[in-house]
Protein backbone atom coordinates (compact mmCIF):
# COMPACT_ATOMS: atom_id res chain seq x y z
CA UNK A 1 0.00 0.00 0.00
CA UNK A 2 1.26 3.84 -0.51
CA UNK A 3 1.69 3.59 3.53
CA UNK A 4 3.65 0.90 3.74
CA UNK A 5 5.50 2.12 0.79
CA UNK A 6 5.66 5.63 2.33
CA UNK A 7 7.05 4.05 6.19
CA UNK A 8 9.13 1.91 3.71
CA UNK A 9 10.90 4.67 2.59
CA UNK A 10 11.13 6.70 5.46
CA UNK A 11 13.20 3.56 7.32
CA UNK A 12 15.63 3.55 4.08
CA UNK A 13 16.48 7.20 4.31
CA UNK A 14 16.86 7.48 7.92
CA UNK A 15 19.02 4.17 7.90
CA UNK A 16 21.43 6.31 5.38
CA UNK A 17 21.41 9.63 7.69
CA UNK A 18 22.36 7.47 10.54
CA UNK A 19 24.83 5.78 9.22
CA UNK A 20 26.84 9.25 7.69
CA UNK A 21 25.93 11.29 10.89
CA UNK A 22 25.72 8.42 13.86
CA UNK A 23 22.36 8.18 15.71
CA UNK A 24 22.92 11.22 18.06
CA UNK A 25 24.12 13.08 14.99
CA UNK A 26 21.10 12.60 13.11
CA UNK A 27 18.21 14.61 13.30
CA UNK A 28 14.31 14.38 12.37
CA UNK A 29 15.29 17.70 10.26
CA UNK A 30 17.89 15.80 8.89
CA UNK A 31 15.83 13.19 7.26
CA UNK A 32 12.62 15.82 6.70
CA UNK A 33 15.66 17.29 4.41
CA UNK A 34 16.31 14.08 2.48
CA UNK A 35 12.87 13.18 1.89
CA UNK A 36 11.89 16.47 1.01
CA UNK A 37 9.38 17.09 3.05
CA UNK A 38 8.23 18.93 6.55
CA UNK A 39 8.95 17.00 9.72
CA UNK A 40 5.06 16.89 10.39
CA UNK A 41 5.08 14.09 7.46
CA UNK A 42 7.50 11.85 9.64
CA UNK A 43 5.52 12.43 12.43
CA UNK A 44 2.59 10.95 11.11
CA UNK A 45 4.50 7.80 10.59
CA UNK A 46 6.87 7.69 13.46
CA UNK A 47 6.41 9.26 16.51
CA UNK A 48 10.16 9.78 17.73
CA UNK A 49 13.52 9.06 15.98
CA UNK A 50 13.91 6.31 18.28
CA UNK A 51 11.24 4.75 17.29
CA UNK A 52 12.31 5.19 13.53
CA UNK A 53 15.50 3.23 14.69
CA UNK A 54 13.71 0.51 16.35
CA UNK A 55 11.56 -0.26 13.50
CA UNK A 56 15.09 -0.63 11.70
CA UNK A 57 16.60 -2.60 13.42
CA UNK A 58 13.92 -4.58 14.05
CA UNK A 59 14.00 -4.79 10.28
CA UNK A 60 17.55 -5.79 9.81
CA UNK A 61 17.36 -8.39 12.53
CA UNK A 62 14.16 -10.53 11.15
CA UNK A 63 15.83 -10.76 7.71
CA UNK A 64 18.46 -12.59 9.40
CA UNK A 65 16.44 -15.13 11.07
CA UNK A 66 13.85 -16.22 8.41
CA UNK A 67 16.58 -16.69 6.26
CA UNK A 68 18.76 -18.74 7.59
CA UNK A 69 15.64 -20.34 9.44
CA UNK A 70 15.10 -21.45 6.66
CA UNK A 71 18.14 -23.10 5.18
CA UNK A 72 18.74 -25.12 8.42
CA UNK A 73 15.64 -26.60 7.96
CA UNK A 74 16.42 -27.27 4.37
CA UNK A 75 16.88 -31.11 3.59
CA UNK A 76 20.69 -30.50 2.21
CA UNK A 77 24.17 -31.33 2.94
CA UNK A 78 25.66 -28.91 5.62
CA UNK A 79 28.83 -27.73 3.61
CA UNK A 80 25.84 -26.31 1.14
CA UNK A 81 23.89 -25.18 4.25
CA UNK A 82 26.90 -22.81 5.94
CA UNK A 83 27.84 -21.66 2.26
CA UNK A 84 23.82 -20.43 1.90
CA UNK A 85 23.86 -19.40 5.23
CA UNK A 86 26.88 -17.10 4.68
CA UNK A 87 25.19 -15.83 1.30
CA UNK A 88 21.78 -14.81 3.16
CA UNK A 89 23.89 -13.20 5.87
CA UNK A 90 26.14 -11.18 3.57
CA UNK A 91 23.67 -10.15 0.82
CA UNK A 92 21.68 -7.46 3.47
CA UNK A 93 25.24 -6.49 4.21
CA UNK A 94 25.74 -5.41 0.26
CA UNK A 95 22.35 -4.80 -0.81
CA UNK A 96 20.56 -2.95 2.33
CA UNK A 97 23.53 -2.04 4.40
CA UNK A 98 22.15 0.75 5.94
CA UNK A 99 19.85 -1.44 7.51
CA UNK A 100 22.26 -3.93 9.04
CA UNK A 101 24.50 -0.79 10.14
CA UNK A 102 22.17 0.36 12.41
CA UNK A 103 21.27 -2.96 13.64
CA UNK A 104 25.28 -4.09 14.36
CA UNK A 105 26.26 -0.94 15.53
CA UNK A 106 23.66 1.66 16.19
CA UNK A 107 20.66 -0.54 18.11
CA UNK A 108 22.70 0.22 21.65
CA UNK A 109 21.69 3.57 21.54
CA UNK A 110 18.03 2.54 22.51
CA UNK A 111 16.50 2.31 25.18
CA UNK A 112 16.77 -0.86 27.46
CA UNK A 113 13.02 -1.85 26.75
CA UNK A 114 13.08 -1.40 22.61
CA UNK A 115 16.72 -2.85 22.87
CA UNK A 116 16.38 -6.21 25.13
CA UNK A 117 13.73 -8.24 21.99
CA UNK A 118 16.12 -6.95 19.54
CA UNK A 119 19.01 -8.74 21.54
CA UNK A 120 16.72 -11.88 22.02
CA UNK A 121 16.55 -11.87 18.18
CA UNK A 122 19.98 -11.65 17.90
CA UNK A 123 20.93 -14.14 20.40
CA UNK A 124 18.52 -16.98 18.41
CA UNK A 125 19.95 -16.11 15.34
CA UNK A 126 23.75 -16.86 16.89
CA UNK A 127 21.50 -20.48 18.19
CA UNK A 128 20.90 -21.29 14.50
CA UNK A 129 24.33 -20.97 13.44
CA UNK A 130 25.87 -23.22 16.48
CA UNK A 131 22.62 -25.53 16.02
CA UNK A 132 23.84 -25.87 12.27
CA UNK A 133 27.75 -26.12 12.80
CA UNK A 134 26.77 -28.40 15.62
CA UNK A 135 24.45 -30.85 13.01
CA UNK A 136 27.95 -30.81 10.76
CA UNK A 137 30.01 -32.07 13.85
CA UNK A 138 27.00 -35.08 14.22
CA UNK A 139 27.20 -35.94 10.86
CA UNK A 140 31.34 -36.05 11.43
CA UNK A 141 32.14 -33.22 8.78
CA UNK A 142 32.93 -30.70 11.47
CA UNK A 143 35.69 -32.24 13.64
CA UNK A 144 34.21 -32.54 16.87
CA UNK A 145 36.72 -30.74 18.83
CA UNK A 146 36.14 -27.32 17.21
CA UNK A 147 33.79 -24.95 19.67
CA UNK A 148 30.36 -24.50 17.80
CA UNK A 149 29.93 -21.33 19.66
CA UNK A 150 33.70 -19.67 19.06
CA UNK A 151 33.27 -20.80 15.84
CA UNK A 152 29.56 -19.11 15.13
CA UNK A 153 31.10 -16.20 16.61
CA UNK A 154 33.83 -15.84 14.02
CA UNK A 155 31.86 -16.83 11.06
CA UNK A 156 29.52 -14.10 11.60
CA UNK A 157 32.30 -11.79 13.17
CA UNK A 158 34.08 -12.03 9.76
CA UNK A 159 30.68 -11.40 7.62
CA UNK A 160 29.76 -8.75 9.88
CA UNK A 161 32.99 -6.35 8.95
CA UNK A 162 31.50 -5.95 5.03
CA UNK A 163 29.02 -3.75 6.76
CA UNK A 164 32.18 -1.18 7.14
CA UNK A 165 33.20 -1.46 4.02
CA UNK A 166 33.09 2.09 2.20
CA UNK A 167 31.91 0.83 -1.65
CA UNK A 168 34.35 -2.28 -2.23
CA UNK A 169 31.47 -4.51 -0.70
CA UNK A 170 29.20 -3.32 -4.38
CA UNK A 171 32.36 -3.06 -6.23
CA UNK A 172 33.30 -6.97 -5.54
CA UNK A 173 29.83 -8.12 -5.86
CA UNK A 174 27.33 -10.37 -3.72
CA UNK A 175 28.15 -13.69 -6.04
CA UNK A 176 32.44 -13.00 -5.03
CA UNK A 177 32.32 -11.83 -1.53
CA UNK A 178 30.17 -14.82 -0.50
CA UNK A 179 31.53 -17.52 -2.70
CA UNK A 180 35.34 -16.43 -1.31
CA UNK A 181 33.81 -16.58 2.60
CA UNK A 182 32.21 -19.60 1.70
CA UNK A 183 35.57 -20.95 0.44
CA UNK A 184 37.34 -19.78 3.72
CA UNK A 185 35.09 -21.14 6.38
CA UNK A 186 34.78 -24.60 4.21
CA UNK A 187 37.86 -25.27 3.73
CA UNK A 188 40.34 -22.53 5.11
CA UNK A 189 43.53 -20.96 3.57
CA UNK A 190 45.17 -23.97 3.21
CA UNK A 191 42.72 -26.63 1.97
CA UNK A 192 41.95 -28.38 5.40
CA UNK A 193 45.73 -29.28 5.88
CA UNK A 194 48.06 -27.40 8.37
CA UNK A 195 51.40 -26.08 7.08
CA UNK A 196 54.24 -28.41 9.11
CA UNK A 197 57.19 -26.12 10.07
CA UNK A 198 60.32 -26.24 7.98
CA UNK A 199 63.17 -28.28 10.20
CA UNK A 200 66.01 -26.26 10.64
CA UNK A 201 68.15 -28.64 12.79
CA UNK A 202 68.72 -26.35 15.58
CA UNK A 203 67.22 -26.09 18.73
CA UNK A 204 64.29 -23.76 19.42
CA UNK A 205 65.51 -21.10 21.56
CA UNK A 206 62.86 -18.51 23.69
Amino acid sequence: TRHARRREEILRTAAGVFAERGYHGASMRDIAARLGVRQAAIYYYYPSKTAILEAICREGITTFVERVGDIYAAPIPIEEKVRRAIRAHLEPMIEQRFYVHAFLFQRRELPKSARKPLDAQAHAYEALWRAMLEEGQRAGAIPAALDPRLAALAILGMCNTVARWSRAAGEFGLDRVADSFGQLVAHGLFGGQAARPKRTGRKATI
